[in-house]
């Protein structure tokens, strides 16, 4: 089984390959969603629920799987420098993109979402964790 440090390193140059597109990764199906989204709102979706939500939420998701893999890989790092090393990505390529890509939009939220991310990928693994600790698999199988 490949380790937690050669999949954080693949996920991290997928992350890499997505953050540096030289277009909007979200470009070809915008127009879909906006779509999707209002036929939703249509059926009662609160407007709460827009493409910036989603974009947010998407960028959530994005960072979730570095904090649990980065966990997984340096056990001995204490949790809070991963949030930060997740926050100096999110940095990173946020410049990057200010810099070097003309078609990208660069976003103080977009480095909120990702940083809460990695937070929410350490919160599950932390719950996780804990729920294995106190004996999880063994009260799934007593029922």
């Amino acid at each position: 089984m490949l380790s937690a440090r050669v999949l954080l390193a693949i996920y991290l140059a997928g992350l890499a390959l997505v953050a540096f597109w030289p277009t909007p990764v979200d470009r070809p199906v915008a127009g879909r969603l906006q779509m999707v989204l209002f036929a939703l709102h249509t059926a009662g979706l609160p407007e709460l629920i827009n493409y910036n939500f989603v974009e947010f939420s998407s960028n959530i998701l994005m960072f979730s799987p570095i904090g649990v893999l980065a966990a997984l890989a340096f056990p001995t790092f204490h949790r809070g420098r991963i949030v930060l090393a997740g926050f100096a990505a999110s940095c990173c390529m946020e410049l990057g993109q200010q810099l070097f890509l003309h078609d990208r939009f660069p976003s103080a939220m977009d480095i909120i979402a990702n940083t809460a991310g990695a937070m929410l990928g350490l919160w599950v693994l932390g719950v996780l964790e804990e729920w294995l600790r106190q004996g999880g698999f063994d009260k799934l199988n007593r029922r």
